[in-house]
């Protein structure tokens, strides 16, 4: 009787290897793919927040100065003024300003924060005539704030490596009347 050995085919140790090394470089590769697409998609998503954040804060002064009829104080990073917001007849008094990095919103001594990471909120103030008035001399007393027609607004915010930077300008139509 005689034994015959039959050659079995088989992977050898050396291709498999060669096989696990490939795989692994691929998927090395396609997660590093993976994890740019997310940071990508991260950064977009929070520069969106941000901007519709600032959006949103700057939609809320423009509509909400631009029916007042007393400003109450004015400076170069606040102010606060007197508005009849629900037609009740009765004026609320409202105040936009920033504490360290939130701008908020006071009604009638209820603060609420209308947004944080805000970097800057600048206001520059203009006359009947279109001229610049200087805060605090210009703006100092209510015969002067009442000549204030015109409100320039800026508003940056920042929010880890994002920055929105949003300006506008709003009339006072009521005014003074």
């Amino acid at each position: 009787m005689s034994l015959r050995i039959r050659k079995k085919s088989a992977f050898t140790l050396i291709e498999l290897t060669i096989v696990v090394v490939l795989f692994l470089v691929l998927t090395g590769v396609l997660a590093r793919v993976l994890l740019v697409g997310l940071e990508v998609w991260g950064s977009e998503n929070n520069r969106a927040n941000l901007r519709q954040e600032a959006n949103l804060a700057m939609e809320r002064i423009v509509r909400e100065l631009s029916q007042t009829t007393s400003i109450t104080d004015a400076n170069e990073d606040g102010i606060e003024f007197v508005v009849d917001l629900d037609d009740n007849g009765v004026n609320e008094t409202v105040t936009f300003d920033v504490s360290g990095t939130t701008l908020n919103r006071t009604e009638d001594a209820k603060a609420v924060k209308l947004a944080e990471n805000s970097q800057t909120f600048a206001l520059a103030y203009y006359d009947t005539t279109n001229a610049l008035m200087a805060v605090p001399q210009d703006v100092s007393n209510q015969a002067k704030r009442d000549n204030i027609r015109l409100i320039n607004i800026a508003l940056t915010m920042n929010n880890d490596s994002e920055t929105v930077a949003l300006r506008s300008s709003v009339y006072t139509r009521n005014q003074g009347l």
